[in-house]
């Protein structure tokens, strides 16, 4: 099985949009996308790594939230076109950023746009993401799973919560899934471990977390948030951060390849991972692909 990870687009443009228009919250991230972000992340950069990825042909392309700026029904919208256009040929797996739910009118229009790829579908829009997730697709040998630690946060304020009800939900999916035979992989938008992230940006309950996934280790953690690459491990967990996907100087995606077989004798998985991110000869986001990172290990349950 091959599994395309992805985090960050920020493809959404806030043309249109004035300052003096926004909430307190919003001007914020007004400011700092129209002072400094929309140089960084570029559409032209996303539509070449966007082309690379349909290449690689995987079977599941896992989506790990921030596709926008400021949470705007316009902007939800504008990025709805892109993700039904990648689901035309791929089968999209979405957990939101913080950057989507970033308002209290954002989650409604996510649902509006975006319910094909968010879990619930006879919720009604007074639930929220931690209400309806976590989301799960099974495969033969695996089981993709996702959580969101997407909320509404005070201004200044880019922190995840997952919320009680849904670690214990997480928490029952982890041990089911490891007792079923098949290899748990899980993807959220904030970093899963202590340390990865400072105060501001941080999951809430990341202690709680970490302990959870060193009791019912998951194969692999893709997740986003930081903006660059990064790889830890808490015990037999892979923990992958992957660098956004507009950057234009380092955007990248990791190809997992996972295949179920026996080594000496012993049941497991072999996974290995592909780091391929933006040459450097252009800055203008338009060069290809390189591949950063080659590694392989096993994992048994």
């Amino acid at each position: 099985m091959r599994i395309i990870h992805i985090t960050d687009p920020h493809l959404s443009t806030l043309d249109g949009h004035s300052f003096g228009s926004l909430s307190a919250k919003r001007r914020s991230g007004y400011l700092s996308w129209t002072r400094k972000r929309h140089l960084i992340h570029r559409r032209e950069t996303l539509e070449r790594l966007t082309k690379a990825i349909k290449e690689e042909a995987p079977d599941l392309l896992v989506l790990s939230g921030d596709l926008i700026q400021i949470g705007l029904e316009s902007e939800i919208a504008q990025a709805g076109t892109w993700l039904n256009d990648l689901a035309a040929s791929k089968e999209i797996f979405f957990v939101p950023g913080n950057h989507d739910v970033y308002a209290g009118d954002s989650w409604p229009a996510l649902r509006r746009h975006w319910g094909r790829f968010i879990p619930g579908p006879n919720a009604g829009e007074s639930d929220g993401p931690a209400e309806a997730y976590p989301l799960v697709r099974d495969f033969d040998t695996v089981r993709m799973i996702g959580v969101s630690s997407a909320c509404v946060t005070p201004i200044f304020s880019a922190r995840g919560s997952l919320g009680e009800a849904q670690m214990e939900r997480l928490s029952v999916l982890l041990r089911d899934t490891r007792a079923s035979g098949r290899a748990p992989l899980l993807a959220i938008h904030h970093p899963p471990l202590q340390g990865m992230a400072k105060w501001r940006k941080a999951l809430k309950e990341v202690e709680e977390l970490q302990r959870l996934l060193s009791a019912q280790p998951p194969a692999i953690v893709c997740c986003g948030h930081l903006h660059h690459n990064l790889e830890l491990t808490e015990g037999e967990t892979h923990v992958f951060c992957t660098a956004s996907a507009s950057n234009r100087l380092d955007a990248s995606y990791r190809i997992f390849d996972i295949d179920y077989a026996t080594a000496q004798g012993k049941p497991g998985w072999a996974i290995r991972m592909q780091l391929k991110t933006i040459a450097p000869e252009s800055s203008d986001g338009s060069g290809s692909m390189m591949l950063a990172e080659d590694k392989a290990w096993r994992f048994s349950l």
